[in-house]
């Protein structure tokens, strides 16, 4: 059972790191319409995961002698993904926040061109 359990966080220890790396290169190349506050706010979820699932093992495989410090570990365990929700929030807010903004410019541009293909179709006005 431990067996598995430890093979199960470090595929998804290996996991996180992937997603994160593929983030990172993503941005860093242009491939990517998240902003750089939108990428150190996955930069720093990513990386408190990977501090999650250590912590985690270490937890398990850890013989507590003293249950005042193991209750105080996992007490910090649980808040650590309390502040992955906080971060996850944040990125959600900032990606709408980025997604009107986008639409707003489609919007814009696509009137100006309209008008400006309108403006092209009409025949000057003659002076009778």
């Amino acid at each position: 059972m431990a067996y598995a359990l430890a093979v199960g966080l470090l595929v998804g220890a290996v996991a996180v790191a992937i997603a994160l790396t593929l983030q990172i290169h993503a941005f860093v190349t242009g491939r990517s319409v998240i902003t750089a506050r939108q990428l150190g706010l996955r930069i720093v979820s990513g990386l408190l995961l990977l501090i999650v699932v250590g912590m985690i093992y270490y937890g398990l495989v850890r013989e507590w002698q003293n249950p005042a410090h193991a209750l105080i570990y996992w007490t910090v365990l649980t808040l650590i993904p309390l502040m992955l929700i906080v971060l996850a929030l944040i990125d959600l807010k900032e990606t709408q926040a980025v997604g009107e903004l986008r639409q707003a410019k489609l919007y814009t541009d696509t009137l100006r061109e309209r008008q400006r293909l309108l403006s092209k179709r009409q025949p000057p006005e003659q002076d009778d």
